[in-house]
């Protein structure tokens, strides 16, 4: 609407300049006469080509929440094909104006807006209500750690000049309530993964509780989730472009954007997917190494200490004690690894199998041959995603016993801090 405003008002100021012509010269006259239909018409094209009207999406293809925000999504997507397409103009670096750089972080911006659309629905609200509810338990049960440190010089009773001061009944008090509050949210957070497990079984997502629970628990776990659920909408979309492109079968320009929005979202799940591995290769891989490490060197150190006859018997009990502890991080955070080697070699083979999807539609783009080579591309694209988008849980052994597991979430706790 706005680009019709300004092309208007390019229109009136042309017809201002030739009526002042006419009571000037006449050749200046002549001019405008002759090209005045052509002009308008170019001006009405140019700026109106890149937005398309409004389009009433139904549901029968695309979930409701996607089909509701149809349009704000095909828009982001265009206008990030039109940034893609000047990436190879641009200088490598400019003092003023636009370069590289600028130009990929506006890209940047918009796949992060398209990414936030893509995540919504009810797998990712559910998603989002499971980790604001561990949050939650997070928080309180630090909360409860330092409200019984406190009670212990807590006084048995508070003076009339300190009444606010903090007793032993005022601290049995409120850890009874915390307690509460956690068995409540820790109920919730059940009921909530009963859903999530629901919801990604609706996208062909087969996790049972205790999948759910680790995936959820794991340093990459909501990385994962997200990915899928971005693959599950992506899914939708491109279904609903192949059957839009069935409808438009003579418009060269509609079918380039299409094909433009099918590369765009290869793009989008490939930086997904790229970003996971970053995560793992330069933040999660680095500290379990640090924690294996901190914990060799506390062990070794316990070992040594727990046979030296100048501590007591109950000190060198404590040290093997704490020898033990630091073993078992160790076995954890080695079988952590191997969890996140597997991710990884996953999600990179999903990332070669997208970039050769992508090297297609990118020649396609570029050439648009016709609307059956479009169907065609998407057609095979949708089944590349049905592939990708299984996620593989490994198996996971970590679990041998409750210590383990208490373990893996102390871990992911530093991990994830």
């Amino acid at each position: 609407m706005r680009k019709k405003l300004i092309a208007g008002l390019i229109m009136v100021c042309m017809l201002c300049s030739v009526s002042y012509a006419e009571d000037s010269e006449s050749s200046w006259t002549d001019y405008f006469s002759i090209a005045w239909d052509s002009f308008c018409e170019w001006v009405v094209s140019w700026f109106t080509s890149d937005e398309p009207e409004a389009v009433e999406i139904s549901p029968d293809i695309l979930p409701p929440h996607i089909a509701s925000e149809w349009n704000a999504l095909t828009n982001t997507l265009g206008d990030t094909l039109t940034l893609r397409d000047k990436q190879d103009t641009l200088p490598n670096y400019a003092f003023f104006g636009e370069d590289k750089s600028t130009n990929a972080r506006k890209i940047n911006e918009l796949l992060d807006r398209v990414i936030s659309m893509l995540t919504n629905g009810e797998a990712g609200d559910v998603r989002k209500q499971s980790n604001e509810l561990r949050e939650r338990i997070r928080t309180q049960r630090i909360e409860l750690y330092e409200l019984r440190n406190k009670r212990i010089t807590a006084p048995e009773k508070s003076s009339m000049l300190m009444f606010w001061k903090l007793t032993k009944d005022k601290a049995d008090k409120q850890i009874s309530e915390l307690e509460e509050s956690i068995r409540h949210n820790e109920t919730a957070l059940k009921e909530v993964n009963l859903k999530l497990t629901n919801a990604l079984r609706k996208i062909g997502l087969e996790l049972d509780e205790s999948q759910i629970e680790i995936l959820m628990n794991s340093a990459t776990g909501d990385d994962l989730m997200q990915n899928t659920i971005i693959f599950s909408n992506v899914k939708s979309i491109v279904a609903k472009l192949e059957e839009l492109s069935q409808n438009d079968t003579n418009s060269i320009e509609i079918t380039r954007r299409y094909t433009g929005m099918y590369l765009v979202l290869n793009d989008l799940l490939i930086h997904t997917q790229e970003e996971l591995v970053k995560k793992i290769d330069e933040t999660y891989k680095p500290r379990l190494n640090e924690i294996i490490r901190e914990a060799e060197t506390l062990r070794y150190d316990a070992l040594r200490k727990s046979r030296m006859d100048t501590y007591t018997e109950t000190q060198r009990l404590s040290f093997e004690t704490n020898a033990e502890s630091n073993g078992m991080t160790i076995r954890v955070a080695n079988l952590y690894i191997a969890l996140l080697d597997s991710q990884r070699e996953g999600t990179m083979e999903s990332i070669r199998s997208l970039k050769l999807n992508r090297d297609l539609a990118e020649n396609t783009y570029r050439t648009v041959r016709s609307s059956g080579e479009l169907r065609g591309l998407i057609h095979s694209g949708l089944s590349l995603f049905d592939a990708v988008n299984e996620l593989k849980m490994p198996e996971l052994k970590i679990f041998e016993s409750d210590a383990m597991r208490i373990e893996f979430e102390k871990i992911s706790g530093r991990l994830k801090n």
